[in-house]
């Protein structure tokens, strides 16, 4: 989470982290407690996140370290940015793009959004993980808490890269290797997986194209097309069950959003498009057909 929305108190001044000044305690995330933090080097604002003591010790600290730097050789609009890895005092710190926005869950607190713009974030996700995968990076926790929309608009995908040390990257990992381990507290985590994490088995780029094809779902019909009452009960839907079309939940849909969601959602990797590049293109022909109905004078009748 890089920037959260809500803040706790101000709490004034911290002391620092390095070349950080803390600002303010905003939240804590998978990785650690969040602050807002000002670069003394640089001015910039950032969101820095303190891992914990004990998170990775011995050979995983250098792994949690190359998974770090693997993040933050990716630029792109749409992801925010890893500006920095380090240590102080013994202890690893993240320097984030600080967002200012609301993650997509709190956008869909009150239902569905409009179709038009529920694809057209979908189609800047898409963008953000046709980026990462070029360059072999996989989110593999993509859900509503991992994308915010910004104040101007826009998408900023959180936290790419790092899902072995996130509580959703844990719990999804827990989930496919043993579903009754799990509590309900998983459910807004495993409402996302693909059918191969609920299986416990390998994921590549396709993983992150279906967890977006269950976020984009639930944006244009206001419900997980999985959602049941235990976590052990959602992955069972999510590896047998095929969701509702999504134009018999709201008809004002066209048949191509349909077509376009039935494909990303299959259980099968190989029928999912292929890329992220792909996806995107399909979402914005989707969003281009929507405006022009849209524009469509009405016909008069007799």
């Amino acid at each position: 989470m890089s920037g959260e929305v809500t803040r706790d108190r101000a709490i004034g001044d911290l002391g620092a982290v390095a070349h950080y000044n803390l600002l303010e305690r905003v939240g804590e995330g998978g990785l650690g407690e969040v602050y807002r933090a000002r670069d003394t080097s640089t001015g910039r604002t950032v969101a820095l996140k303190l891992v914990p003591f004990g998170l990775a010790e011995g050979q995983r600290w250098q792994r949690l370290m190359d998974d770090a730097r693997a993040a933050a050789g990716l630029s792109h609009p749409n992801i925010a940015t890893l500006f920095d890895v380090g240590h102080h005092d013994e202890r690893l710190y993240l320097a984030y793009e600080f967002v200012q926005g609301a993650t997509l869950r709190q956008q869909m607190s009150g239902g569905g959004m409009n179709a038009g713009h529920a694809i057209a974030l979908a189609a800047q996700v898409a963008d953000a993980l046709a980026e990462a995968h070029s360059r072999g990076v996989v989110h593999k926790d993509l859900r509503p808490d991992t994308v915010l929309e910004t104040m101007k608009g826009s998408v900023k995908v959180l936290d790419f890269g790092m899902s072995i040390w996130t509580r959703g990257g844990q719990v999804r990992a827990l989930a496919g290797a043993a579903p009754g381990s799990v509590g309900t507290d998983a459910l807004p985590v495993v409402a996302y997986m693909s059918p191969e994490q609920a299986r416990g088995g390998r994921v590549d780029h396709r993983t992150d194209l279906f967890s977006l094809g269950v976020i984009l779902y639930e944006m244009l019909t206001g419900v997980n097309p999985y959602a049941a009452g235990d976590p052990a009960g959602i992955l069972v839907r999510i590896t047998q069950d095929e969701p509702p079309v999504p134009s018999t939940i709201d008809p004002g849909l066209p048949k191509m959003v349909d077509l376009v969601l039935s494909r990303v959602l299959s259980r099968d990797p190989g029928m999912r498009p292929d890329t992220a590049v792909k996806l995107a293109a399909e979402l914005r022909r989707c969003g281009a057909l929507m405006e022009g109905n849209a524009a469509e004078p009405a016909v008069a009748r007799p």
